[in-house]
């Protein structure tokens, strides 16, 4: 087994880290509200630890019971207030043990992707990782006629989605993989990008700035790709557990929550040159070991151990926008919808009604989703 794989597998499975893409919508709030602070419904104390995507109206993400080792896909037909297990679902794994039904048997949560044809998810366990799509807005999944490279001794692990000029790229626990043809087949996209124990970095992290794509590894830095992802070139070399990147405008944060091997002394990074320099803005925030970022409009939002905060300023200052409400634990995923603005950890998912803050400008547009093929 992998090295980096078993390292970033207990990663995961522990909470410290969990990577998702910072979203960046049009959607801002001004001023907040603990009361609006809800619990979504229906998830049984499941943990919902990564993975979020919207299609035809419908959400999805993935719960797991770390006891039962069992992960399931849920989805939400209103806007998140609650979840369920369709009974529809089902997925055929055919790298395992053939037709495999409701509960997924994963010790490892699941990431997607809405490319505007599919929506896909990608598997990350210790063991073997998978692509499955669905053309039903997440009623139904299938791994058929999809060709998920194997790694030396198993398949590779899904950590992070991302798609640029029509091509999806997926991070995975040995570098970055990418698809032309909505994740049918899948290459191999390393060159640049150095092998550590022969074996390229673990990518936690993808997002898309302008016309340029950026990949953060656990321990190992963050790069840029050139030619679409063709050779990736090395814009952050510090030593930090990077996980989560979003955008504003045209500045990229990373978040990070340890220096390698330093419990809590990650933060939050800013680049304002497409990644040639980076600085830390995260000098106000109490807690500097930092699980997940996503922006909101002109907002960027950080979710440590202890509370969810907030900056108007592109990290300069930051609000506990949390306060008052009883996470009742880390909160390990932030992610955020043209409505709503979600938060889960362990057991729970909590959403705030961006639409509804004060300031949410008459001139905002809410881009709707691409509708998938059969919804």
């Amino acid at each position: 087994m992998k090295r980096n794989k078993v390292l970033f597998a207990l990663v995961l499975l522990t909470g410290v880290l969990v990577s998702c893409n910072g979203s960046n919508n049009p959607v801002a709030p001004i001023t907040w509200n603990d009361s609006l602070w809800t619990i979504a419904q229906g998830l049984q104390g499941s943990n919902v630890k990564c993975g979020f995507a919207e299609s035809g109206g419908n959400l999805v993400t993935s719960t797991y019971c770390k006891l039962c080792e069992q992960a399931y896909i849920v989805i939400s037909k209103n806007d998140g207030a609650t979840w369920e297990l369709d009974t529809t679902f089902h997925v055929y794994n055919h790298h395992d043990t053939g037709q495999i039904t409701d509960p997924l048997w994963l010790p490892a949560p699941m990431v997607f992707i809405n490319d505007g044809t599919y929506l896909l998810a990608g598997e990350g366990d210790v063991y073997h990782g998978d692509i499955y799509r669905s053309t039903d807005n997440g009623v139904t999944w299938s791994d058929r006629n999809i060709s998920w490279p194997a790694g030396d001794s198993d398949q590779e692990d899904v950590y992070s989605f991302c798609v640029l000029h029509g091509k999806i790229f997926a991070g995975t626990d040995d570098g970055v993989f990418v698809s032309t043809d909505h994740g049918t087949t899948w290459s191999s996209v390393n060159t640049g990008i150095p092998k550590i124990s022969f074996h390229h970095p673990p990518v936690s992290a993808l997002v898309v700035l302008g016309n340029s794509l950026f990949a953060s590894t656990w321990g190992f830095g963050i790069y840029r790709p050139d030619n679409d992802g063709a050779s990736w070139v090395t814009v952050n070399t510090d030593n930090y557990s990077f996980g989560g990147l979003a955008t504003i405008g045209p500045n990229i944060f990373a978040a990070a929550f340890n220096d390698f091997g330093k419990p809590w002394t990650g933060g939050v990074f800013l680049s304002k040159d497409d990644g040639e320099t980076w600085q830390h803005v995260d000098a106000d925030l109490p807690d500097h070991g930092v699980n997940s970022i996503c922006s909101s409009g002109s907002f960027l939002f950080a979710a440590t151990d202890t509370a969810i905060f907030a900056s108007s300023d592109k990290g300069s200052t930051w609000t506990d926008v949390s306060s008052g409400v009883s996470l009742g634990g880390a909160i390990t995923v932030l992610w955020s919808s043209a409505s709503y603005l979600f938060a889960s950890g362990w057991g729970k998912i909590w959403r705030y009604p961006l639409n509804l803050s004060t300031g949410f400008g008459s001139n905002d547009k809410i881009k709707d989703s691409p509708k998938l093929k059969g919804g």
